[in-house]
């Protein structure tokens, strides 16, 4: 039986991060310690036996996917449909201001509604009818393989929820910390997670 495994890891931190502030599709780079858990996840997946690495287009995923390219001497083939989930004119914002302009904003969240962030955002269901071709082509292009996903928080776990058959809105898969990978594994039979949040760091800062 062929087992496709798929590694998704997040991007390391960035000072919006950092700040609590909500980044979407904002182009923001990694910051000091993001650049160093960036290396300390290179380190840590350096016996990994990946045969391609794919990254969203946004450079705090680029970057980190590069620091593990270059130990494993891949390329980083880059997919804009990776990109995290758009929260428009939210983006930059802290939740508590967001939530001003929004006031069901934490409880919609907490119970796992979908919604659209912001008049100009995305909802959870176009963030997934966007993203889910990409994970289908490298399901199909690595069948048998293990590849390497960089990329975004809050779609990585929605990813996770969708492709193991979890209802929409179930709080059952947690957030992915900066530099944390999950693993799936995909057979014809069955689709099932292998690791969840696993730390790639070095606590050397």
């Amino acid at each position: 039986m062929s087992i496709t495994k798929l590694v998704f890891l997040r991007h390391g931190r960035t000072e919006w991060n950092d700040t609590r502030r909500l980044q979407g599709q904002a182009d923001v780079e990694l910051d000091r310690v993001g650049l160093k858990q960036a290396q300390s996840a290179a380190h840590a997946l350096s016996n990994r036996e990946f045969s391609a690495i794919y990254s969203s287009d946004l450079q705090r995923a680029v970057v980190t996917a590069r620091a593990i390219a270059d130990v494993l001497g891949l390329e980083v083939q880059v997919d804009k449909r990776l990109q995290e989930i758009n929260v428009g004119a939210w983006s930059g914002k802290s939740r508590t201001e967001v939530e001003t302009e929004f006031p069901q904003y934490a409880t919609w969240y907490a119970e796992g509604r979908d919604f659209r962030r912001s008049d100009d955002g995305e909802t959870e269901a176009e963030m997934l009818k966007r993203a889910m071709p990409g994970i289908e082509r490298i399901l199909r292009r690595h069948k048998g393989q293990e590849v390497l996903v960089v990329g975004h928080g809050f779609l990585f776990s929605k990813l996770l929820q969708h492709v193991l058959g979890l209802p929409a809105g179930a709080r059952v898969v947690g957030a992915l910390g900066n530099a944390h990978w999950s693993e799936v594994a995909f057979s014809e039979r069955a689709t099932w997670l292998v690791a969840h949040n696993v730390d790639t760091q070095l606590r050397d800062w």
